[in-house]
């Protein structure tokens, strides 16, 4: 059984990759920033999705919440990260904490799956420097010894391959506090939602009806059609007969508008066990499983 459950697990995971970066807009982080990237191992295959959240209730704006949702049987690992770094600023120290509210991730929409499972172990990793790197085991099969592992890579500014001129390319979809009518009727599940994502693309999970991803350009390659669009904090757009209408608590994009919205619907998106969610990507090609 254990054996069948992995193997689903790896065949799940080679769906999608994703990495993320994120830094604290404190002084307290000193310029540092952090990278998280997921994988099996041995194999080394990524996972679908995974986030962290700046989170200033914590307590201090330098605390981290991670998540990592594992689609193939419906749970999250979390976590809170804490860098502290030097007085001089050279070198930092991770603390790797249990989540102290795991509820706020589920009412703030940043888990698919309810309670995030607790982690094998909570280290605390002394006297890093920029370009370190250390792994955290999500999840250990005592079995096959295959883990789940986050790497977490200390990182100071922005690394010079990925200074670049603006672009369209860089502008965001951002949804925010979701309120989603279907035909003039609002969703009760998302009257009082308040998770929000951003992303180049981004998507809406609906239970029932599966996951609706958004881009501002289109690509018929990977399926998006023309079919609504955005106009200041609104998303409009179409699936059959019903008419979609999604007031976010922000801009949707920047700029005026209004803008063509482009759609494809994923009807066989994974589950969760919140009836509603939102998520940003990078690219859509791991969202639509395309590398």
């Amino acid at each position: 059984m254990r054996t069948s459950l992995w193997l689903t697990l790896l065949l799940v995971l080679t769906a999608m990759s994703l990495s993320a970066e994120i830094s604290a807009d404190d002084p307290g982080w000193k310029g540092f920033s952090v990278r998280f990237v997921v994988t099996i191992e041995p194999g080394r295959l990524h996972p679908p999705f995974g986030e962290a959240v700046i989170d200033a209730g914590v307590g201090n704006v330098n605390a981290v919440r991670r998540f990592v949702d594992d689609s193939g049987h419906h749970r999250t690992f979390g976590y809170e990260l804490k860098l502290e770094p030097s007085a001089d600023g050279a070198t930092a120290q991770i603390r790797i904490e249990p989540l102290r509210d795991a509820q706020r991730a589920v009412r703030n929409g940043w888990t698919s799956f309810g309670l995030p499972s607790d982690l094998p172990k909570y280290p605390v990793i002394p006297n890093l420097r920029a370009g370190d790197t250390v792994a955290i085991d999500l999840l250990v099969n005592p079995t096959t010894g295959q883990k789940l592992v986050d790497y977490l890579t200390l990182e100071r500014g922005p690394a010079p391959d990925r200074v670049h001129d603006f672009s369209l390319n860089d502008i965001l979809i951002s949804i925010d506090h979701p309120r989603i009518s279907i035909n003039g009727k609002l969703l009760e599940s998302t009257a009082h939602y308040q998770g929000g994502a951003a992303g180049r693309v981004a998507w809406i999970y609906l239970a029932g009806q599966g996951a609706y991803i958004f881009s501002l350009y289109p690509n018929q390659k990977l399926g998006f059609q023309k079919n609504g669009m955005i106009s200041a904090n609104t998303m409009t757009f179409r699936e059959g007969a019903s008419e979609f209408r999604v007031e976010c608590s922000q801009p949707v994009v920047p700029g005026e508008g209004p803008y063509n919205l482009y759609v494809v619907h994923k009807p066989d998106w994974p589950a969760g066990s919140n009836p509603v969610g939102v998520g940003g990507a990078g690219d859509a090609e791991p969202l639509l499983g395309k590398h």
